[in-house]
């Protein structure tokens, strides 16, 4: 499907939900349609029950390079404009936050700004090896938001957070690694191949599991969610695929999970 005129697209691979940032000429840079645009795209691959949605960019020289700065003096020139963009970009996070399934960010290329933003909001992250990460932030003058600083913080530490907004560098692709900004790196060209062999491991696993794993993880953040959090884990004991787990074990089968 086209969302944003066709700089969005959504695509389902068997398992898989892919997700692209489709603007190759501005190195996929995000425009605000993007950014509405996002929240319905995700739902629609959810719907479709993938067991994992991976986001990519167009083309082999970054994921998403930063948002369109062309459009700031529009969207985004002063702080109650601000206000009305970061609702979007806010909307657009929480639904790959929220998305019940995992979320995979595949990087290759520049992953800047607007793609920090993005990747973060993602449950894991492959990148390539020649692979740049950065927030430039400081040299345009604008404030990063907090919520987006706040998970950027949560996966590199305070420190790390901190120095990369001082200093609007970039990290290669070891140093993000190290810092814990992207859990693998992968040799150019085998990102799908990675990418399809942990997807396929994700399928064998309780769907009703991760679910409940991806909210308990967002309640140690937040602790208006425990309760939620618990709910989640209670419902996987009184779930069918924990009958059909058991079962499977002492049979000493694969089992055959449904979601329910």
């Amino acid at each position: 499907m086209e969302f944003a005129g066709g700089r969005l697209l959504t695509e389902q691979d068997a398992m898989i939900g892919w997700l692209t940032f489709n603007q190759p000429d501005r190195l996929n840079a995000v425009r605000r349609d993007m950014w509405d645009a996002m929240p319905e795209a995700v739902t629609s691959l959810v719907k479709l029950g993938v067991r994992a949605i991976v986001l990519k960019g167009a083309g082999d020289k970054a994921f998403i390079s930063g948002a369109d700065i062309a459009e700031f003096d529009v969207q985004r020139h002063d702080a109650a404009s601000n206000r009305s963009f970061t609702a979007s970009v806010s909307k657009a996070t929480a639904s790959l936050i929220e998305a019940p399934v995992p979320t995979i960010a595949m990087i290759n290329g520049f992953c800047i700004g607007g793609g920090i933003v993005v990747a973060t909001a993602c449950d894991i992250r492959i990148c390539t090896e020649g692979s740049r990460f950065g927030v430039p932030a400081g040299r345009l003058g604008l404030g990063f938001e907090l919520d987006n600083f706040i998970r950027l913080q949560s996966l590199v530490g305070r420190g790390m957070a901190l120095e990369m907004l001082a200093t609007a560098r970039q990290l290669t692709a070891l140093e993000a690694a190290k810092a814990g900004l992207v859990n693998n790196i992968v040799p150019q060209g085998k990102q799908v191949d990675v990418v399809r062999e942990m997807v396929a491991m994700m399928a064998a696993t309780a769907p009703l599991t991760y679910a409940a794993a991806k909210l308990a993880s967002r309640a140690a953040l937040d602790p208006s969610l425990r309760d939620a959090a618990q709910k989640a884990i209670d419902t996987c004991f009184d779930s069918a695929d924990f009958t059909e787990g058991r079962a499977a074990f002492h049979a000493r089968r694969h089992p055959t999970f449904t979601g329910r």
